[in-house]
């Protein structure tokens, strides 16, 4: 359950006679989105799984490698049942909305994080590692969730710090997808019925990002 809590109102109640003026007009646009964040989330339902990938090569342009595993990944859990979020094809219906409400939504229902990756600076492009990072915050305080970088390509030692004392998935293991579809089983409950509780959250500075993240 969320906890509707308006950051322009702790502005004025903790803030300095100086400082008020100053974030006032940012605490505006904070409390809005925040609104946008718990409207999505009442409209949407939890998702099971978030693909956290790269979408667009900066220099060429073109789609990825990791968006093509990516979303043979998102068919094969599609398949067994899971809400999946893949931005590629969960926001295609979205277009002339801001993303982030529905990033933030997902990103705080998802128990776990698919993190793809084939290039180390994919890993840490903007966008990619905004979304990696956030979600391996909210693993502090829901143990529930669980992050598992999937990486081809690359040395496992090669991929983002954060990730070190996380067990990755091979891509380029033969029988990769069945160990991670039934690795994924194991951590959501074979048959158990989708329970994902939003915790009450207070919406900040530090979790408003730009409606660009979906251009990763």
């Amino acid at each position: 359950k969320w906890e509707t809590v308006s950051f322009r109102d702790l502005i004025l109640k903790y803030a300095d006679i100086e400082s008020q003026a100053f974030y006032e007009d940012e605490a505006e646009i904070i409390d809005s989105l925040q609104k946008k964040i718990l409207n999505a989330s009442a409209k949407e339902e939890p998702y099971d799984v978030f693909i956290c990938y790269k979408e667009t090569d900066d220099i060429t342009k073109a789609r990825t490698e990791d968006s093509l595993i990516a979303q043979d990944i998102y068919t094969e859990l599609i398949k067994e049942g899971y809400k999946v979020f893949f931005s590629r094809i969960t926001l295609e219906d979205k277009l002339g909305k801001e993303y982030e409400p529905y990033i933030f939504s997902a990103l705080n229902s998802a128990k776990v994080m698919l993190a793809v990756g084939t290039k180390y600076e994919y890993y840490n492009a903007v966008w990619v590692k905004n979304e990696w990072s956030r979600f391996l915050d909210m693993m502090k305080s829901d143990k529930e969730k669980v992050l598992i970088p999937c990486y081809a390509d690359i040395d496992a030692y090669d991929m983002p710090q954060e990730f070190k004392n996380l067990q990755g998935q091979d891509m380029g293991k033969i029988g990769f997808m069945q160990d991670l579809l039934r690795g994924i089983g194991k951590i959501l409950g074979e048959n158990a019925p989708q329970q994902t509780i939003i915790r009450e959250t207070v919406v900040s500075s530090a979790t408003v990002v730009s409606s660009a993240a979906v251009v990763s």
